[in-house]
């Protein structure tokens, strides 16, 4: 098991969640979730982790640092001045979250 299938594992454990109740909160197969648990599959899509970390009310930054997408979850409030984004002081934070996913997306086509 990779730090990502714990990481999901033992929140989806701490919520009471089977594998196909989590699977169904998220919108994917539980084969999917049982992959990811068990270390096979190798690239999270961030989109599925986004699923995922909604359906366990968790943070989503934290399951892309889990899957390598990015260091460490961001703890800075203004994360995208940390970032050197100009200009983004009016963003939602969904709208962060949605830039932030797209810099990880970015990031992943290098391997």
């Amino acid at each position: 098991m990779n730090e990502l299938g714990t990481y999901i594992q033992t929140k989806r454990k701490e919520k009471g969640y089977s594998i196909r109740k989590l699977a169904e909160l998220a919108e994917i197969s539980h084969t999917e979730v049982k992959r990811i648990e068990d270390g096979m599959r190798k690239q999270t899509s961030p989109q599925v982790l986004r699923s995922i970390a909604t359906a366990l009310n968790c943070p989503y930054e934290d399951l892309m640092a889990a899957a390598g997408y990015i260091d460490e979850p961001a703890v800075d409030a203004d994360a995208t001045a940390v970032a050197g984004i100009q200009n983004a002081d009016d963003l939602s934070q969904e709208e962060i979250d949605k830039v932030n996913e797209y810099i990880a997306f970015l990031k992943s086509q290098r391997k």
